[in-house]
């Protein structure tokens, strides 16, 4: 097992020789450097688990070095060595990443015990993110594992529709004809559905953020209630509008923004009432582009809000065939994708309002 490493950087060479004698006894590997560029330096070559800082040196101060360590390397745990130790200067060594300070003149067992927190601190963080990564490839290789199960059989049913609507298994009547004909929209849509959710569980945020380009809301959201049409004639809903033109561009994927709309709107469809009422509005926030989507449906619980977006999480509600619980998963992390909010306004019996929080475009300040 290799020995824990620490690099103490101290401009005074008492202290860096104390450090590395006590530290050293120890059975940890020390290496010590007495100014601020030489220790960013042999941070890169060193690579240690713990940097001990002096927070006022020549050139660069202990601050400085503070920042850049935690640019290079998250996981490092920094201790600043002051003599001059108060509230305030301890307050601002917390706020650029010191784990804890070690006041001069500090006895051996000081160092001992501070640094044994810090590597204790460290490990704890190394596991969290062994567990956090192994948590992901499993989600990973769940997502495949169900998407190929769940497609497999889909994509054969479609093709057996495509025998019978060939006529090869002898001729369809024409409301035979109409059946096949939506079954095979409804199959492809959900086809369309598990394809969409594969490839954003797989996607990289920064891969996907490399392409975005300009989208208008309006226009996006406009396509979505023209396809939304026939179900929303089906159930009589009376729909509100409020988008007004030339505004509401955000930066993002114009495929998945219309997604999160496609599964909203469609809820407000398939959760309301006949006769009932569907909103949609776009709105100016300080940050935001906002889109509120309100229908008079049946709502959602108190106690099923904070859960909503959860995969696989199926909304309760008397009377009514729960969903999946991918679409608003979906949604949710499409949002997320867009550094944009999603918050829920419901009540039982009364509707919901979802509203949809998209970043702006700020424009640039004149010079």
């Amino acid at each position: 097992m290799d020995k824990p490493r620490i690099l103490v950087i101290d401009d005074e060479k008492a202290i860096c020789d104390a450090c590395a004698q006590i530290l050293g006894a120890e059975k940890y590997e020390v290496a010590t450097e007495q100014d601020g560029e030489s220790g960013l330096d042999r941070l890169d070559e060193f690579a240690p688990g713990v940097v001990l800082v002096d927070l006022k040196m020549q050139g660069l101060s202990g601050i400085d070095i503070l920042e850049r360590v935690k640019e290079k390397d998250h996981r490092i745990v920094p201790i600043v060595i002051t003599g001059y130790a108060t509230v305030e200067s301890a307050v601002e060594c917390m706020k650029v990443g010191a784990y804890d300070y070690l006041p001069k003149p500090f006895t051996t067992e000081q160092l001992r015990m501070i640094v044994k927190r810090a590597l204790n601190w460290r490990a704890a963080l190394l596991e969290a993110e062994r567990i956090s990564d192994e948590k992901e490839k499993l989600r990973q290789n769940y997502i495949s594992m169900i998407s190929h199960e769940m497609m497999t059989p889909l994509v054969a049913v479609v093709q057996y529709l495509e025998v019978l609507r060939n006529g090869f298994a002898g001729k369809l009547s024409a409301e035979q004809e109409r059946v096949t004909v939506r079954m095979k929209t409804r199959l492809d849509e959900l086809l369309r559905l598990i394809e969409r959710w594969l490839k954003l569980a797989r996607i990289e945020d920064v891969a996907l953020r490399k392409n975005f380009t300009d989208v208008s809301l309006p226009e996006v959201i406009a396509s979505v209630l023209e396809e939304a049409s026939d179900m929303i004639e089906v159930k009589k809903i009376r729909v509100n509008v409020d988008l007004p033109s030339g505004v509401g561009v955000i930066k993002g994927d114009a495929g998945l923004v219309k997604e999160i709309f496609m599964n909203l709107v469609s809820n407000g469809v398939k959760y309301n009432r006949e006769h009932g009422e569907l909103s949609v509005r776009l709105r100016e926030g300080d940050e935001y582009w906002v889109v509120e989507i309100s229908d008079t449906g049946i709502g959602i619980s108190e106690e099923d809000i904070p859960r909503v977006g959860e995969e696989f999480y199926r909304i309760k509600s008397e009377g009514t065939i729960a969903g999946s619980g991918i679409g608003l998963a979906i949604v949710k992390r499409i949002i997320e994708v867009h550094n944009g909010k999603l918050e829920i306004e419901s009540k039982l019996e009364q509707g919901s309002t979802f509203s949809v929080l998209l970043p702006r475009i700020m424009k640039q300040a004149k010079e």
